[in-house]
């Protein structure tokens, strides 16, 4: 057994080299991915709310113009994610997503994250509360030996019902860099209906 660490020491760790990583061909497709979805839906201006935000790299990929809100764990990560123009909100997914007001963004985003959190369906309910227009998420199917083996506590959401979802599909999403295994990645577009 692999000794734990929190998520927040270990991204206050990763947090300088974590750009470099997502950006490799490895990484790329969830944002590849990510970005065709949205352009789909021919989205170009508002407010995102960005969970697990990490160094805001999502606003180097979105063109248009859109003003972010980033909530991360990890006060390294916001460091950078703020040298990007993002607000910041230095606390855990759980915590932050109970405080924020219903229908305060446009957009909200959770892209590979929602399996640091125990309980993602009260997570997916506030982030349905919290979404004005659209909603894009990833489920990460997590494996036997990644839970196992990964130094922060992780949890399968994969199977979770969404409802309402326009799109929803997986992909191989990323490949681990601490495992070097492909994760496959549900990905999910939901358009609210307000």
């Amino acid at each position: 057994m692999v000794n734990k660490i929190s998520a927040e020491e270990f991204y206050d760790n990763y947090a300088a080299k974590y750009d470099d990583v997502a950006k490799r061909q490895s990484n790329a497709n969830l944002h590849n991915e990510m970005l065709k979805i949205f352009q789909k839906y021919n989205h170009h201006q508002g407010s995102i709310l960005d969970i697990a935000c990490g160094t805001g790299l999502l606003s180097e990929l979105l063109q248009g113009s859109f003003e972010y809100t980033g909530v991360d764990i990890s006060g390294k990560m916001l460091d950078y994610a703020a040298k990007r123009g993002y607000k910041t909100i230095h606390k855990s997914i759980e915590t932050a997503l109970a405080e924020i007001d219903s229908q305060s963004y446009d957009f909200v985003f959770c892209l590979s994250s929602l399996h640091f959190v125990e309980d993602a369906k009260t997570a997916i309910e506030h982030i349905y509360r919290i979404a004005r227009q659209a909603i894009i998420i990833s489920l990460d199917e997590m494996t036997e030996e990644y839970i196992k083996n990964f130094v922060v506590p992780v949890y399968d959401h994969s199977k979770i019902t969404i409802e309402d979802a326009i799109e929803d599909y997986f992909i191989i999403g990323w490949t681990s860099s601490s495992q070097g295994i492909d994760i496959r990645t549900r990905m999910i577009y939901v358009e609210q209906n307000n």
